[in-house]
């Protein structure tokens, strides 16, 4: 029997909550191109959605990754693909809570010099900043320890590279947990970039996927942010999006 089959086979709930919580992804890309038509047109969009959207259509690709990497026991790599992802939330929070950091990266993408010079000096959005200019002091040690958890494969040591080599059923358990904890996180930190633009279909769709998500972890994922500058612009939180949405 394959990992992969294995797997399905040991978890046969958490590995469909999984599968179907993906697929709700690219309906949710969908309607996205759709509600973005229909409400708000050609025009450009704001420099901090363009960004949500892009990083949003990134972690579709990735948490997809992640997962086929888990079923197969892989989760070194699946791991790194799912801190790629966490990332990729943090930094669609600070360009929604911030949007002149992200007005300043889409400056760096159109050429401008003195864009380039400040992002290169800090070398552009680095995990510290993005949990310093997010997180409270509190909420930035579990964030620390969630990043410092997905990294542990980054530079394996020979002994840690063979661990996906032998088949952890409590390894995938948890890998296949996180991944979907940010499949939450992603969906939820889209909704609230294009909150002004969603209409009822996709509100339905984004409450059945992050209900059906929390209902099984049985736990709400928190990445939003919680500094005091950030607390009036972030609508969804701590679970409230069936009563916000």
């Amino acid at each position: 029997m394959s990992f992969t089959k294995r797997t399905i086979t040991t978890f046969p709930e958490l590995t469909r909550v999984c599968s179907d919580s993906l697929s709700a992804l690219w309906i949710i890309e969908k309607q996205l191109k759709t509600v973005i038509t229909t409400n708000w047109g050609k025009r450009e969009l704001p420099p901090y959605q363009q960004y949500v959207s892009i990083y949003f259509f990134k972690n579709m690709v990735y948490l997809r990754g992640a997962y086929l990497l888990a079923c197969d026991g892989s989760c070194g790599p699946s791991r790194d693909l799912q801190r790629t992802a966490y990332e990729m939330i943090m930094r669609s929070y600070l360009f929604i809570v911030d949007k002149k950091e992200a007005s300043l990266l889409y400056s760096y993408v159109e050429g401008d010099t003195k864009a380039r010079d400040i992002l290169r000096k800090r070398n552009f959005y680095p995990i510290d900043l993005l949990r310093s200019k997010l997180y409270s002091p509190a909420s930035r040690r579990s964030h620390k320890k969630l990043f410092e958890e997905l990294s542990r494969f980054s530079h394996p040591t020979i002994r840690g590279a063979l661990l996906d080599l032998h088949y952890s059923p409590e390894s995938v358990e948890d890998c296949l947990k996180l991944i979907l904890s940010l499949i939450y996180g992603a969906i939820q930190v889209l909704a609230e970039g294009f909150y002004n633009l969603l209409d009822q279909q996709f509100k339905i769709t984004v409450k059945e996927t992050m209900e059906k998500i929390a209902d099984f972890l049985k736990v709400v994922p928190v990445f939003e942010p919680d500094q005091k500058y950030s607390l009036s612009q972030i609508r969804l939180r701590e679970g409230n999006f069936l009563n916000v949405l």
